[in-house]
């Protein structure tokens, strides 16, 4: 009966050893995720976020693992092909690990006969889909790189050496099949149809003796480079398939309809207590959500695709103004004064409209705007104002539009600009 044969090839007291190598690794993945997540209370997060416990379910399903937002743009194809190769594959080694230390010591077994065989052919074709995935990303981000500027580098670099880890682990994988049928053939290799090619290949080149010791050491180069990039996970932008997830259950992806309220002047009134925090000028100055979905940025640059401030060529970009708060955060610089320290412009702050197309557009529900507003509260506070932005915001307090007219002439107003929109297209 067809059954995987889990460490056929391998040393004995592999499958003990390999438990005690990952056990290091392992603690520097939790402690990392310790570190970036204690001081965010996630769980009070997460329950208190927009409808519960139920809420954050059906977001995680359709933008976590629905992938919803970016599935719906044209480049999106390889990440899917990533993500959903990288499940299959993860959820794989699982069962390959229950399998075979959990279940065989009491005689069963998951992986045999038709289930065995089916299950080789659905990581085949996943494994397939993961590494044309890689390749794609990869140049992509090749093509990236070439025109990053020096900050995006690092970024760029980190994210290049993540892609090459993965598709060595995708591309060993299959070797190691394929160099497992060829020392052990077996009737139903076919199942294995990536595997079996492989063998074919490698019975043509004729490795002799030493094909045992190649698939010793490619095992462990396999192994130890996929515990390498886990234990990494919390140091590097890869920390995003954690916080990303989170953060989706979180916030409800959608731009807010109006600013909030940075305090109740009721409460202010009641209490006694006038030392109020209208803006913010560090991270500190920021809210738990707030952070958290600093550490979900994934760099894609889709909120910039669709910013009109980018597009006009202002100083702002939603995902260069996110990443810089990102790296502050991972550095744990929490209470610099960034606008005194020139890390965010007024420029760039006053270059957004508050559109929502950022928000619309972030495939995992980041906000730019919430952390341009309260920063340009604190402008405003500290009358950093040049003579434009004072004008527009006294006209925007005393006539609710930017121009100081009259409240009763503002559909004059729009009318107007219809008018000559209209106009200019014809």
């Amino acid at each position: 009966m067809p059954t995987r044969p889990t460490f056929s090839l391998m040393p004995d007291g592999t499958s003990l050893i390999i438990y005690v190598v990952f056990a290091p690794f392992a603690i520097i993945f939790i402690y990392g995720l310790y570190l970036r997540l204690r001081s965010l209370g996630i769980s009070r997060l997460i329950a208190d976020g927009p409808g519960g416990i139920t809420g954050a379910v059906r977001r995680l399903a359709l933008h976590a693992l629905g992938q919803r937002r970016v599935a719906k743009k044209p480049r999106g194809w390889p990440h899917l092909g990533i993500f959903y190769g990288f499940i299959t594959l993860l959820i794989g080694t699982t069962i390959v690990a229950i399998d075979w230390d959990v279940l065989r010591p009491f005689g069963v077994r998951i992986l045999e006969g038709r289930r065995y065989l089916l299950f080789e052919s659905i990581m085949d074709l996943m494994g397939a889909i993961f590494v044309l995935g890689l390749i794609a990303a990869l140049v992509w981000r090749l093509i990236r790189l070439r025109d990053a500027g020096l900050d995006q580098r690092r970024i760029q670099m980190q994210f290049l050496w993540l892609i090459v880890g993965l598709l060595y682990m995708g591309i060993t994988g299959f070797l190691l099949e394929g160099l497992r049928l060829a020392i052990q053939p077996v009737s139903w290799a076919d199942w294995s149809f990536i595997g079996t090619r492989v063998a074919h290949a490698a019975n043509w080149l004729e490795l002799g003796d030493g094909v045992r010791l190649v698939y010793v050491l490619l095992w462990w180069s396999h192994a130890l480079v996929a515990f390498a990039m886990i234990a990494f996970l919390p140091y590097s932008s890869f920390l995003h398939s954690v916080g990303a997830t989170l953060n989706v259950m979180v916030h409800p992806g959608l731009p807010r309809t109006e600013l909030p309220t940075p305090f109740d002047l009721r409460e202010v009134m009641e209490t006694g207590d006038f030392d109020v925090k209208v803006g913010a000028k560090s991270l500190m100055d920021l809210d738990e959500r707030q952070r958290l979905a600093l550490i979900a940025c994934t760099n894609c640059g889709r909120c910039d695709d669709d910013c009109p401030a980018v597009a006009m060529g202002t100083e702002l970009s939603p995902r260069g103004l996110v990443q810089k708060l990102r790296w502050k955060l991972l550095a744990g610089d929490v209470d610099s004064d960034l606008l005194a320290e020139g890390d965010l412009s007024s420029g760039e702050l006053w270059a957004c409209t508050t559109c929502g197309a950022c928000v619309e557009s972030c495939p995992v529900l980041i906000r730019p705007v919430d952390y341009i507003v309260p920063f340009r509260r604190e402008l405003v506070t500290q009358q950093k104002l040049d003579k434009r932005q004072t004008e527009l915001l006294g006209n925007l307090g005393r006539s609710f539009n930017p121009y100081g007219l009259p409240p009763s002439n503002r559909n004059d107003l729009a009318e107007d600009l219809a008018s000559k929109r209209l106009k200019s297209k014809v």
